[in-house]
């Protein structure tokens, strides 16, 4: 899933770019890395392609493509395609052998994105296209920033996602056959897990940035008390050095 993600992004972003000069491209690489609720992983570490692109009402931010069907100075609505970087392998830890693996998914999403002078609201609602949890989710969020210099910016950022229980108990649960004396059968419900970070960009050059991320999220009790998982909060941060063209 990974390889074929970074394939179709390069393929969209070098087709782009070629066919308009004032296309706005920025590309990089980054690294991702954040704990594990998983019982016995604690943590998880994955390289990801960075793409900042804008061509007409198409656009790729970071490693999620989107179009614009209306696009006004405040208002934006778009329709979106969202990799889900959940999931994990039954060899990943004791904990989780004789699990059936949970994979990473794509989801179709609309979202409607509405500015302020100094801050943006966002609503998404996804639902998974890939035939993997046939789940969706809604995440509101709110992004304020907090200041702004000619060569870096801070921002501030709340919500909360809502994984239905389908989601839910793909990625948490614990199927009949799955099932021991240790690891009972467990139905998640649906889930509310709100969420709070840290976004600093901060440009070397005309050319060179560095984007930093770092978010807290705390999960709800329906996944909390899932047998496979130990761990209340995810943290995760987030690195990337990207070149604008």
């Amino acid at each position: 899933m990974k390889k074929k993600l970074m394939c179709v992004l390069s393929v969209l972003v070098v087709s782009a770019y070629a066919g308009n000069d004032e296309s706005s491209v920025q590309m990089g690489v980054g690294i991702s890395s954040g704990t594990s609720p998983y019982k016995g992983i604690s943590s998880v570490t994955l390289p990801l392609p960075d793409i900042e692109l804008n061509y007409k009402s198409a656009f790729i931010e970071g490693i999620n493509a989107g179009y614009n069907v209306y696009d006004s100075e405040n208002l934006q609505l778009s329709v979106m395609a969202l990799p889900v970087l959940l999931g994990y392998q039954s060899k990943d830890s004791d904990a989780l052998r004789g699990m059936d693996n949970r994979h990473m998914s794509i989801e179709g999403a609309l979202r409607m994105k509405y500015t302020f002078e100094k801050s943006f609201f966002t609503t998404t609602l996804a639902r998974d296209v890939g035939d993997v949890s046939n789940g969706y989710s809604f995440n509101v969020a709110y992004n304020y920033t907090l200041f702004e210099t000619f060569n870096q910016g801070l921002s501030l950022y709340a919500g909360a996602e809502y994984l239905s229980d389908k989601k839910s108990t793909y990625y948490y649960g614990v199927k009949a056959k799955e099932a021991t004396p240790s690891r009972a059968r467990y139905d998640a419900e649906g889930a509310l897990n709100p969420f709070i970070g840290l976004s600093e960009v901060f440009a070397l050059s005309k050319t060179w940035s560095i984007i930093a991320n770092v978010e807290y999220k705390r999960l709800d009790s329906t996944i909390y008390k899932s047998p496979i998982v130990d761990d209340r909060y995810m943290l995760a941060g987030y690195l990337a050095i990207m070149y604008q063209f």
